[in-house]
């Protein structure tokens, strides 16, 4: 060691993120992994100059320890939540505009608060009538996952997504510089669908491992569901049934409300699922929004 000394004052921090996609594709390795790589930390931390940060899920935090975990209190004790509150996204989403310097000087958004630019860029609806929500409502009913999470990527890529929308809706009729809203309705509800598709396919397939299956067979339905009417579309007893949409309740999936069970409206586009009632043999229309 430099200068003679038989150590270094140095504490290395070591972070792991993403590790609900780290093993994407392998559903027989991911959980085993995972949970080697929790007893790891454990084992890891009677030494003071190595600290490990794991960046985990909440839903896959659940299935790591599900059916119990040696010293999972030791996990409890250091563990910290991170949620993100819709005043967090809204203000996420104002800082990314302010980023654009040229834009809000054009558009007149350098001293606005976070709701004043977000209603300067958006329409007061994406769906009109009294009982229709405001545009921020909207949008924070439809990037939740059936466990309510509302995750500041799926935020982030709606605008994304929704101004590829827009774009092409003006390469095709040009509106004047400075228009209000620079969103449109239609683009919002384009990047919607746009967004449901790729949140079912690098998601929800990505994380159900061997409930893909199951998941495939709500393909084409209807949203909303009871237990008899789960069990006549997987073919299963009411017991399997139970278990299986434990399992899709977990992984955000389903949403359990009272004795039903929907599914999200950020899966429904991706899925082709209609909102609608499929209580046992009967299936209802609904236009109640989410």
């Amino acid at each position: 060691c430099p200068n003679g000394r038989d150590h270094l004052n140095i504490t290395v921090w070591i972070a792991f993120d993403r590790l609900d996609e780290a093993f994407a594709g392998y559903a027989d390795t991911e959980l085993p992994a995972l949970r080697a790589l929790l007893r790891t930390y454990l084992d890891l931390l009677e030494f003071n100059k190595i600290k490990i940060k794991l960046f985990v899920r909440r839903d896959l935090f659940s299935r790591i320890t599900a059916g119990g975990f040696v010293n999972l209190t030791h996990i409890h004790a250091r563990k910290l939540e991170i949620s993100w509150r819709e005043p967090d996204l809204l203000n996420l989403l104002s800082r990314r505009i302010r980023e654009n310097n040229a834009f809000c000087k054009v558009f007149g958004l350098e001293e606005l608060n976070d709701r004043d630019i977000f209603d300067a860029l958006f329409p007061p609806q994406v769906d009109f009538g009294t009982r229709k929500p405001g545009t921020w409502v909207w949008m924070m009913r439809r990037i939740r996952d059936g466990n309510d999470v509302k995750s500041p990527r799926n935020l982030i890529d709606l605008i994304q997504l929704s101004q590829d929308a827009q774009l092409k809706r003006e390469d095709i009729e040009e509106r004047p510089i400075g228009s209000r809203p620079i969103f449109e309705p239609g683009a919002l509800r384009n990047g919607l669908a746009d967004l449901s598709v790729r949140r079912v396919t690098d998601t929800l397939f990505a994380e159900a491992g061997t409930a893909v299956q199951a998941i495939e067979k709500f393909r084409g339905g209807k949203a909303e569901h009871n237990l008899a009417s789960i069990c006549d579309l997987l073919g299963l007893t009411p017991g399997e049934a139970k278990i299986q949409i434990r399992a899709l309740t977990v992984i955000g999936f389903l949403e359990e409300i009272k004795d039903n069970f929907k599914v999200p409206s950020l899966y429904r586009e991706g899925m082709k699922i209609t909102q609608g009632k499929a209580l046992g043999v009967a299936a209802v229309d609904s236009d109640d929004d989410e």
